[in-house]
């Protein structure tokens, strides 16, 4: 009988030894950006870093999907998915919307989730770039896709109206000279200049005057209470939308915040002269060949001479919410950060155009000659290096960002379309978005 037993229990042993055992669950995670539009190549290029990155680690699953490629609807829809317990895991939040992101209580703060090598690395940012997503001393998320306007020219057009594609206007003033010499060639574009109305160029043209979008140090020392679209800075580039749209040399496709259709319509030669984000580079420097145009790229025009301040950032960065595993937290930290590493960082330059966010890809990239040969890539990086890293280049937060960005852009609409003299225009704007903002801090508080 005792030896049965003894049998009997080693029996169990050699079974539960030679039976396979069952492999653990992978930790899944999902992540959600704006790259899924047609004949888009950079949601690719994500998709193959997370592919390199699974590999290397088995036990974790990456979803990657792409529900909207605006970036306010994407926003939404994540925080929507939150409500009903769905939320991605990884949210690719628009520079923007970074106040409404702290304040809605969605998302953990990396610098509280990220090990202290991990955020070690964060030193090697960009001061520019890591400044704008610090609220209080606290670095909410890890910038990705950083970018700044650029303008694109057609270097033929330029050349057929007498003007060195070579040296392109740098300035409102030299940018009005340029159209008029462009709009009396003997086979003019249709209109010497088109870009979308947007928030986003003024916002730069502010900045680079050392002025500032709000009060309260643009909302970084207190919140935001009222905007500054009355200030000499905003009437400088209200009254520049006026001469431009007055004398018939701008023209846009009526929807705001085209960025494709803007693009589309340059490279068909509608125009001469246009702006768009440092995002579309490798874009229009495909299409341009396609299309013929011989593709110029320029700084972003500045409001004058003594408008030397420099850029903000914009684009986004990546964000992780709250009410993960500890296990989802953790594989969300480290995806991020290798997406974002310096390798993948230069890799996603190259690919796309966004600026590099560390500082050690731009020193690799300089060593390897990338930016001599491509110099259309290094604009943009130089424009962000040079701005004066102060608040005013630190751009703007504020909760309903949104909406305020959309009262701006109704009011250049109405100088543009409406023939609004720049002062009503923009008095009225501030008048709405200023209501906007107290509204909303009355919900959310001081």
């Amino acid at each position: 009988m005792k030896f049965s037993r003894l049998f009997l229990v080693f029996a169990a042993l050699c079974a539960f030894a030679i039976a396979p055992l069952h492999a653990q669950e992978p930790v899944t995670i999902s992540m959600v950006h704006i790259f899924g539009a047609e004949n888009d190549d950079r949601g690719g290029l994500i998709q193959a870093v997370a592919d390199e990155f699974m590999l290397a680690n088995p036990g974790i699953a990456i979803e990657l999907s792409s529900p909207s490629t605006d970036y306010i609807e994407l926003f939404n829809g994540a925080l929507l998915a939150a409500d009903q317990g769905q939320a991605p895991t990884i949210i690719q939040v628009e520079e923007g919307l970074t106040q409404l992101a702290v304040d809605s209580g969605f998302f953990v703060p990396i610098g509280d989730i990220a090990n202290q090598e991990q955020l070690a690395s964060l030193d090697d940012l960009l001061p520019v770039v890591r400044e704008y997503y610090s609220i209080g001393g606290t670095l909410y998320s890890v910038p990705f896709n950083a970018s700044n306007p650029l303008m694109f020219y057609n270097k033929g057009m330029f050349t057929a109206a007498g003007i060195d594609p070579e040296t392109p206007p740098t300035t409102f003033e030299e940018v009005l000279a340029a159209c008029a010499a462009i709009m009396a060639a003997p086979e003019p574009p249709s209109a010497c200049m088109n870009f979308p109305i947007t928030a986003w160029f003024p916002e730069q043209w502010i900045a680079m005057q050392n002025g500032l979008i709000a009060d309260n140090d643009n909302g970084r020392t207190a919140r935001a209470t009222a905007v500054n679209f009355d200030s000499p800075e905003m009437a400088r580039i209200g009254e520049w939308y006026k001469a431009m749209d007055d004398a018939g040399y701008l023209t846009y496709s009526g929807t705001p915040n085209d960025y494709q259709g803007e693009g589309i319509s340059f490279l068909s030669k509608t125009t001469a002269i246009t702006i768009n984000s440092t995002a579309g580079v490798s874009l229009f420097q495909r299409f341009s060949k396609i299309q013929s145009v011989d593709l110029g790229i320029a700084p972003l025009p500045t409001p004058g001479a003594d408008a030397v301040n420099g850029v903000t950032v914009g684009g986004a960065s990546l964000w992780v919410t709250a009410g993960n595993t500890p296990e989802q937290t953790q594989a969300a930290v480290d995806f991020i950060f290798f997406l974002t590493n310096t390798e993948h960082d230069m890799a996603w330059h190259q690919g796309t155009g966004y600026i590099p966010t560390r500082i050690s890809s731009i020193d690799a990239l300089t060593a390897s000659g990338w930016f001599d040969e491509n110099p259309g890539f290094a604009i943009a990086v130089a424009q962000l290096q040079a701005s004066a890293g102060n608040v005013a280049n630190a751009g703007a937060i504020m909760g309903p960002s949104a909406e305020v960005r959309g009262v701006l852009v109704e009011a250049l609409q109405s100088i543009i379309d409406g023939g609004e003299t720049p002062a009503d225009a923009l008095a009225a704007a501030k008048s709405r978005a200023d209501a906007i903002l107290a509204d909303y801090n009355s919900v959310v508080g001081e």
